[in-house]
């Protein structure tokens, strides 16, 4: 692993451990075994550091490689697991390689968000997956359609916006409320939504 690449890593888990992003070089300093002449060599001061960890543990991971995404099987098949690959990205969590492990997904968002670190380029980013994951939801009802697995009698615009909207809310229960059962709480709302727009 690179110097840089450490120093953020150490960082964020005396963030995460803190619950705070008030962390003083000479905290990193201990924690990483570098001088601060050497923390200063990759970064200019400690916003720097902040500003880096926001770019690479919210803006970067919060992006989706929607290639990675192994659609089989009918409709409902291609867009429960669309939506179960998107939200396990995020339960998932960060890995740091550093020390092995996965951070929480959920602590970083909470903690870098609340602290006043979720400036634009995160809102930006969230807005764009957004309107990725509503574009590629439109070509997967829009087949469903043309296989006669979806209603034809709802449009496409209103039946991606329903789901979209079932998957924010479980989500956003997750983000909220740390739920061992979000799976079973995704499966449940999944169903009922699939009732609905399903060919009967």
């Amino acid at each position: 692993m690179n110097t840089k690449d450490l120093i953020l890593e150490k960082t964020l888990k005396l963030i995460l451990d803190k619950s705070t992003i008030d962390i003083s070089i000479s905290e990193i300093r201990n924690s990483t075994g570098l001088t601060t002449g050497g923390i200063y060599y990759y970064f200019s001061d400690k916003r720097d550091i902040f500003e880096a960890i926001m770019q690479k543990y919210m803006v970067d991971y919060i992006k989706i490689d929607f290639d990675k995404i192994i659609l089989e099987g009918s409709s409902r098949d291609r867009i429960h697991d669309t939506f179960f690959y998107i939200l396990n990205h995020f339960i998932n969590g960060v890995e740091i390689k550093s020390i092995n492990e996965n951070i929480n997904y959920r602590d970083v968002v909470l903690l870098l968000t609340a602290t006043g670190y979720a400036e634009d380029d995160v809102v930006s980013i969230i807005l764009q997956l957004e309107k990725d994951i509503k574009i590629f939801l439109t070509g997967l009802v829009e087949e469903g359609k043309r296989k006669n697995e979806i209603r034809q009698d709802f449009s496409t615009k209103n039946i991606v916006e329903s789901l979209y909207i079932m998957y924010m809310g479980i989500q956003s229960f997750w983000l909220t409320f740390a739920n061992d059962d979000i799976d079973l709480m995704f499966e449940k709302n999944f169903n009922v939504a699939w009732q609905a727009i399903e060919c009967q």
